[in-house]
Formats: C-alpha cells, structure tokens, sequence
C-alpha cells in the first residue's frame, strides 16, 4: 500500500520567501498481503524532459502503467504544449487518468489508489492528488497548496499514519530540523526503520524538481551503500549523472558514501 510523501524547500530571500525545491519520495515495497512482499518496486517518476514528476499509492498495477504513459507521452512531447497553464495540465492528467479508470476492468478495480503530481510552470511550483476510491467508484482531483517554508506537503498511504505520528515531533520550534527540507526527508528514514505496517517498507526512492532543468532522480545512500529504487546499485556506471543523498539528506559522494566535500554536514 506503501508510504509516500511529498515537501518543498523554499528559500529565505529579501523580496519574500520562494519555493526551491519540490520533492516526491515513498517506500519501495510490493506486497502482496502476508503472502509475500518485492522491496524493489517502482513508485516514484519523472520526466527527463520536462519538469513532472509523479508518485502513487495503493494499487499498484493501473496507477503505475497510467503514469509510465503519461511520462513517454510528455517526454515526446505529444501531451503537452509549453504554454499550458497549470489548471489545463492538471485537468488534461484527470481526463487521461479517467478514461484508463473507464477501460479497466471492473473485477480489477478493488483497491483504491492516490497519484501525486507535481509541475514547474515558469518558476511557480504545483502539486495535484488524483484519488480514486473503489467502492464508491469516485475518482477526484484537487491541488495541493504549497506554503512558504520549508515542510511536508503530502503524506499517504497505508504507512502514513506511522509517518505523520513521527512528524509531529518535527513541528516543535525546539527541533534541530524544524521546517526544514532535510528534516523530512530524515522522518522518511526513520519511519522506514521502524515501520509496523507490513505493506510498507524497503529503502527510500526519491524524485525532485528544481528552480531550473527537469526532474531529477536522487540515489540514496544508506549506510555507506548505493540504492535506486530499493535495490542496491552495484554496476557504478557513470554514478556522477545523478544526485546521491545520504540519511540525513546531505550529498554524498556516490564513489565514496561519504558527504561530498563543501557540501553542508546537517544535524540528525
């Protein structure tokens, strides 16, 4: 059922605070009741070009298959047009999203699923959770609000509760990481540690946007070891063509698993 969850970093600037970062991580597990669980799913994705970036949780099969297609589409340029605004992205992604929901089997239909999608349209940052609910057979849309400063913005799943019962303690002003991006991505880690719910678990997975470029996919490295998607990544090509962040969210030099020289130390 996995845990997902989205935040921002905004930076504090003399004009007035500005979103800097929109990030989309989850859990990496596949499970399939007591039966048996694959800690190596997919469930977090991103555009190499164009800035979207997507999550889901719940069903696995119809949300995942939506949103690869959703991704070669927009990569090819053929969902889009450069002067979209936001309220005909999100609604086009809704229209999309339904008509797969209208194909699809009813009889496989009998799990809920939420997708999370996130844009930057100029330098303004988005996010838009799609919710479709199996019994009532409702599939909605709405945007999220993003604040400025630097917080979690969307939990969910079936590991959620754990995770925002963890958050609290983020929200006290005495906290070392309080409103900031590092801080929940370091609840993140520390709910996957201590995770009861069974239907969540495995290493963290993580995509993110930028004030500049397209989406980006981070590594994460835990305990000195590389991982993509849950597994460990041991074929060490080209590691430099992405971002290797560490347990505390530092970044981390992907040769050595160690915190890349200049880079900022954070408390944990």
């Amino acid at each position: 059922m996995t845990l997902i969850v989205s935040w921002i970093g905004v930076d504090q600037k003399k004009n007035g605070n500005q979103i800097a970062s929109l990030y989309i991580a989850s859990d990496s597990r596949f499970s399939w009741g007591k039966n048996g669980k694959y800690d190596y799913g997919v469930k977090v994705f991103g555009c190499i070009n164009s800035p979207e970036i997507f999550g889901f949780s719940g069903d696995v099969l119809l949300p995942s298959n939506i949103i690869n297609q959703l991704i070669t589409q927009i990569d090819y340029g053929i969902f889009f047009n450069d002067t979209d605004t936001k309220e005909i992205k999100s609604q086009r992604i809704y229209k999309f999203i339904s008509e797969a929901i209208n194909l699809y089997p009813k009889f496989a239909l009998n799990q809920n699923f939420n997708i999370i999608y996130g844009t930057r349209i100029s330098h303004e940052f988005k996010l838009f959770k799609y919710l479709y609910d199996y019994k009532s057979e409702e599939f909605t849309y709405e945007e999220i609000e993003l604040p400025l400063i630097s917080t979690k913005v969307y939990s969910g799943g079936s590991g959620a509760e754990e995770f925002n019962k963890n958050f609290e303690n983020l929200e006290r002003e005495s906290h070392n990481e309080y409103r900031t991006s590092r801080g929940v991505y370091q609840c993140l880690i520390k709910t996957l540690n201590n995770m009861k719910d069974i239907y969540s678990g495995g290493t963290p997975q993580i995509v993110g946007l930028y004030r500049i470029k397209n989406s980006i996919l981070f590594g994460s490295v835990i305990n000195e070891k590389l991982y993509l998607y849950g597994r460990e990544y041991l074929q060490k090509v080209n590691v430099e063509n992405i971002e290797w962040r560490n347990e505390n969210f530092e970044r981390t030099n992907p040769k050595t698993g160690k915190i890349l020289d200049g880079a900022q130390k954070q408390p944990n």
